[in-house]
């Protein structure tokens, strides 16, 4: 069979599959009378589309029944605007419909799949391209994950695509030489940036990748260029958000200002690893009007970092346990803890780890490939100790760590 019809086989599963799940997902939360599988982030995101999607100012203004937001005050820089926009464009479309919402994310998701293809066959053969296109599809994490109301789904594919152009420029000369090298440069730098718009966290990789493609480039006259674009896309794509937010704030934000709660969260008092949030209720700053939601965010940023200073030890075992919550097999999540969903997500991640741990053994001599497969992993685990820790934020990075595994399943010089 050609690679295109078993391409086309794979997507029609992973499309099938994630739309099973929107259903499912959606049954099942008709019957239990809740709105989203977890639902604090995705209320909040599921507010945020319903102003961009009617035309009202894009701020959190909180549910009545939202213990966290009641009395606050508007949040006006509370998350980057990606995902929100693509919620607000299905609610524009479809309505106040979250199935609609989560079939466009099974689209996405299965897209996604398609991105895993196209890196893998370009890093490394187009066997492995199908192989880490097939786990991808059949994964019951990330197929489950595609259609809940969370940004990881659409972070994942922008994530790919940032990949899957960076790998581009990394191709040798004699295969890449005729090709618009800038222009894809510039492509990057607008995934990157798309990226960065859904998930914040990501921006300080993306000069961490440009500089090692310097680094490792056999033309550092030909990367410098290169990697110049592909920063300065990325810069001039964030200028307008940077500048909405210095007219609502009065300060220079150029992401968000949930960063502070969001470290407080990882670095604090009796920090478990886990997200809590009920310091907020607690701390009741969000409803003192003599605060801002930037001096909100200063302060817990202060306080988290005031914490590191003084107990430092405390912080550097919370640390541990945050990757080890990240990295964990099984997921932690307490709506996730029946027997047979424990095996299969468990025995499902260690083989990815195993086949990875492989393919970068019999790819240690192009460092460069497995490396960049494997970057978002290393690079959240890194995040990850300062943050909250959950396989919820890991599950971005296992789309493109498949293509390692995938290139681990073929014999020592085999093709």
């Amino acid at each position: 069979m050609s690679a295109r019809k078993m391409l086309f086989i794979i997507l029609t599963l992973a499309l099938t599959l994630r739309g099973v799940a929107a259903v499912i997902v959606t049954r099942h939360l008709e019957s239990t009378d809740e709105s989203f599988l977890i639902a604090g982030d995705a209320a909040g995101y599921w507010e945020l589309g319903q102003h961009i999607a009617r035309g009202e100012p894009y701020q959190l203004l909180g549910r009545p029944d939202d213990q966290l937001a009641r009395n606050s005050i508007p949040r006006q820089v509370p998350r980057m605007p990606g995902f929100p926009a693509l919620l607000g464009f299905s609610i524009w479309m479809l309505g106040d419909n979250p199935l609609a919402a989560r079939l466009l994310l099974a689209l996405i998701g299965t897209l996604a799949c398609l991105l895993v293809y196209r890196l893998g066959s370009q890093l490394f053969s187009t066997r492995t391209g199908l192989l880490a296109a097939s786990a991808c599809a059949i994964s019951p994490t990330l197929a489950g994950s595609s259609v809940l109301i969370l940004s990881d789904t659409l972070f994942a594919t922008l994530l790919l695509a940032f990949l899957l152009a960076v790998a581009s420029l990394t191709r040798s000369r004699e295969t890449f030489e005729t090709r618009p090298r800038l222009t894809v440069a510039a492509l990057a730098g607008l995934a990157g940036c798309a990226a960065v718009y859904v998930r914040p966290g990501w921006l300080p990789a993306i000069p961490l990748f440009a500089l090692f493609w310097v680094v490792g480039s056999g033309s550092r006259a030909r990367a410098v260029p290169e990697v110049g674009v592909l920063l300065l896309i990325v810069a001039i794509g964030l200028l307008p958000w940077a500048r909405r937010n210095w007219q609502r704030t009065g300060h220079p934000v150029l992401t968000t200002l949930w960063g502070g709660p969001s470290l407080y969260d990882g670095l604090h008092p009796g920090a478990t690893g886990a997200s809590d949030m009920q310091f907020i209720v607690d701390d009741g700053l969000y409803g003192d009007p003599a605060q801002t939601e930037y001096t909100i965010d200063q302060h817990y940023r202060a306080a988290a970092w005031d914490f590191v200073v003084s107990q430092p030890a405390t912080a550097a075992r919370l640390a541990v346990i945050k990757v080890w919550r990240f990295l964990k097999p099984w997921p932690s999540a307490p709506q996730f803890q029946r027997w047979w969903q424990i095996i299969l997500v468990a025995g499902l991640t260690v083989s990815l780890y195993l086949l990875a741990v492989r393919g970068a053994w019999l790819h240690w001599s192009s460092p460069w490939s497995w490396l960049l497969v494997a970057g978002p992993l290393l690079y959240f685990v890194a995040l990850h100790t300062v943050f909250v820790g959950s396989l919820r934020y890991r599950l971005p990075a296992e789309y493109s760590l498949w293509v390692l595994a995938a290139a681990g399943c073929r014999e020592r010089g085999a093709p």
